[in-house]
């Protein structure tokens, strides 16, 4: 269980189907999402459920209320590259239901996670051009970068709309003001924020520029 300042996220459980089916189906979130797919039945995300159990590339969790573990939404890491260390991020919250400041908590704890303790280096994801809300708490006030646009890449609502991409680094969530506090939460107190190496520093200065 990771806990947050507002959400915690916790491994999915099989009482959290119901609750899923009805996040993957509901209008407010399946109109904001990048990705496509038919309505979902009860029984289907039951498969999906035991699909996503055995796959090692991919960890779905559950995002709860904290103080009682109703679930918010869903989040987690998809298709882990663990050569490269990275992987595909995402969060879903149920419209009405998520607290004000949920979605850039459940952010910043997934980046902590992934940064800290599964040791991934890069995270990556995509935003509809149209959705204000995931653009600031993943631009504005989690660091992500903006690193390319796919123009009319989307159909929603009879109209083809721009899809970005985002990615955040580790040095990006470093510089959050409060990376500290999110890596204790998630390692422990005794941590803290490790910084990097004035060696791996260099090293990473004197690698030949790629694109990232």
């Amino acid at each position: 269980m990771l806990t947050g300042r507002i959400v915690g996220i916790r491994p999915m459980e099989v009482d959290d189907l119901r609750f899923l089916a009805d996040l993957a189906n509901h209008p407010g979130v399946r109109n904001f999402v990048g990705g496509w797919e038919w309505p979902i039945s009860p029984d289907a995300q039951a498969e999906w459920f035991q699909s996503s159990q055995r796959d090692p590339r991919t960890r779905r969790l559950t995002v709860t209320d904290g103080p009682n573990g109703e679930p918010l939404g869903l989040t987690g890491l998809w298709d882990v590259d663990w050569h490269n260390r990275g992987a595909l991020t995402a969060i879903k919250l149920m419209p009405g239901r998520a607290p004000k400041g949920a979605g850039s908590d459940a952010i910043k704890l997934i980046m902590a996670w992934a940064f800290y303790d599964v040791g991934l280096r890069r995270l990556h994801s995509t935003i509809l051009a149209f959705n204000g809300p995931s653009y600031g708490a993943y631009v504005r006030r989690c660091g992500w970068r903006v690193e390319g646009r796919e123009h009319e890449s989307v159909f929603r609502g009879g109209q083809w709309h721009d899809l970005l991409r985002v990615a955040a680094l580790r040095p990006d969530f470093d510089a959050l003001a409060d990376a500290a506090d999110y890596v204790e939460r998630v390692c422990g107190p005794m941590l803290g924020l490790p910084r990097q190496h004035p060696v791996e520093q260099e090293t990473w200065a004197t690698m030949p520029a790629v694109q990232r």
